[in-house]
Formats: C-alpha cells, sequence, structure tokens
C-alpha cells in the first residue's frame, strides 16, 4: 500500500462528511415526541430537528408521510419496558417499519449498542 493508497482510505470524503453531520443531528435525539404542544415547540426551537423520524423523514404509505400513531406508542412503551416481544397484526399497519426505525434509533442515538448485535426474525402464518 502506497503512501497515497492510505490518503485515500482515510480522507474523509463529502459523503461521508454528510453522514457524520446526520449522526450529529440524531445524537441523544428522542425517538417521537408523545406530547403535540411540545413536539411542536421543539420542531419551532431545533427549525426541525426535534425527534429522530423527522430527522430521517417520516413513514410513508401511498407516497404520503403518515405521523407515528397512538398504538404505535403501545408498542414503543412495550419495547422499552420488556426484552421480547411478539406481535400478532394484520398487515399494513407499518409495525415492520416502526421496528425496524425503533432499531435503527437504539443504534443511532448513542453509543450503548456498539459492538453489538441486533437479531431481526420475521414469520409468516401461511393459513
Amino acid at each position: 500500500m502506497t503512501f497515497r493508497d492510505l490518503k485515500k482510505r482515510v480522507s474523509i470524503t463529502p459523503e461521508v462528511e454528510q453522514q457524520y453531520k446526520l449522526f450529529d443531528r440524531l445524537e441523544y435525539r428522542s425517538f417521537w415526541i408523545w406530547d403535540k404542544t411540545q413536539h411542536k415547540a421543539d420542531d419551532i426551537k431545533n427549525r426541525g430537528d426535534c425527534c429522530f423520524n423527522h430527522i430521517i423523514g417520516l413513514p410513508r404509505k401511498d407516497g404520503i408521510e403518515k405521523p407515528i400513531f397512538d398504538y404505535e406508542k403501545k408498542v414503543f412503551n412495550t419495547l422499552e419496558n420488556h426484552k421480547y416481544v411478539w406481535i400478532k397484526k394484520a398487515t399494513g399497519l407499518g409495525i415492520t417499519e416502526f421496528f425496524l426505525r425503533y432499531i435503527a434509533w437504539l443504534c443511532l442515538r448513542n453509543d450503548d449498542y456498539r459492538n453489538s448485535q441486533i437479531c431481526i426474525t420475521l414469520m409468516q402464518a401461511y393459513q
């Protein structure tokens, strides 16, 4: 390996610099601010960087942005208080999207899960 090759490996490209900026924006942010008044206040105060979901973009269904719904708050609270969760659900509720966002938030909010692995198991029921 030449010095030039080493320099290429350690130099920060604009894309990598953008990723660092995004990580800084996500650090220590709430997953979602459940109180609507507080959410609006934080949105104004932080110029849109109020919570994890607004920074990365709200979930979309048929091209329309959707908020985090009340039933998802129950899922969030359950995940925060229990190690294992099993959900039997109907299709189209956005639970898979919610779980992927929750896992991403856990990994990006701080270093609690540094050098850890997260297992995702998807099972499909057949009738």
